[in-house]
């Protein structure tokens, strides 16, 4: 019995946000990274310049999801001409190819991807700091 209880916190946290993205089972066609981005609009505010994105996993009803993007939010200045954000949520049906691409399942999640859509770096979810955002931005690959 303690071996249940054990395993059912284990797998807890995965629904931190929201579970409507587990609710539903996969479509089976499969996307291709640029359809995957392409189905993602940046906001107007970033330019839409910048050769690598910020991808933003998130349920815009849970509260750490919405704190995350009143940190982005504030630093939108900053990433301009760095990269574009684009916002992938749990509440859009479409978007939810995306999740399963990925393979999102705890929310939020920030992942820092190039211009196709190629995964370059994952943060660990969980409302990150504008330090930690900082640091994946410096991630990006020098040319």
């Amino acid at each position: 019995m303690l071996k249940y209880i054990l395993l059912s916190f284990l797998f807890f946290p995965v629904a931190a946000c929201s579970s409507d993205e587990q609710a539903n089972t996969p479509s089976t066609s499969v996307a291709t990274e640029s359809q995957v981005i392409a189905a993602s609009p940046a906001p107007a505010a970033v330019s839409q310049t910048a050769d690598y994105k910020i991808i933003f996993f998130l349920d815009p009803n849970g509260e750490p999801c919405r704190m995350q993007d009143a940190i982005l939010n504030d630093m939108t200045n900053e990433l301009n001409g760095k990269v574009n954000i684009h916002h992938v949520q749990t509440t859009i049906a479409a978007d939810r190819d995306i999740f399963y691409h990925y393979g999102i399942r705890a929310l939020p999640t920030l992942l820092l991807a190039d211009a196709s859509g190629k995964e370059i770096k994952r943060m660990p979810p969980g409302v990150k700091s504008p330090e930690d955002i900082r640091a994946l931005i410096q991630s990006i690959p020098q040319s």
